[in-house]
């Protein structure tokens, strides 16, 4: 879920700079993608939450959805570039969100015993 997020500041602090911002946008599209494959699979093969799984997938499909509209517009189209830049930020801080329902905390008790593992 840290790459995740990682992905989703590195997009958030990307601003329109000129033509190749939104090949620049494309690529880390891509690497979002990329990221959420390989949690899906590995969710998979180690037999964990068929949700999260699902979950994953629908996010997914979503970012290639929005690198495919980004593929099919001019280059200078700034309204679309930020349109999808949003679109994909939300998509990710949903995921993000959703995921956390799904981790374990630790009570407070056995933190300490962490910290001593360290």
């Amino acid at each position: 879920m840290i790459e995740i997020q990682q992905i989703n500041e590195r997009i958030a602090a990307e601003h329109y700079s000129d033509a190749n911002s939104c090949f620049e946008l494309r690529m880390m599209l891509m690497d979002a993608a990329s990221l959420l494959t390989a949690k899906q699979i590995s969710n998979l093969r180690q037999g964990r939450d068929p949700h999260v799984s699902m979950i994953l997938l629908q996010a997914f499909r979503n970012i290639k959805q929005y690198y495919f509209l980004l593929e099919k517009t001019i280059d200078m189209d700034l309204a679309c570039y930020n349109k999808t830049k949003d679109a994909v930020v939300a998509e990710l801080d949903s995921l993000c969100q959703q995921l956390k329902g799904n981790v374990f905390q630790l009570p407070e008790e056995n933190i300490s015993a962490l910290k001593i593992a360290q």
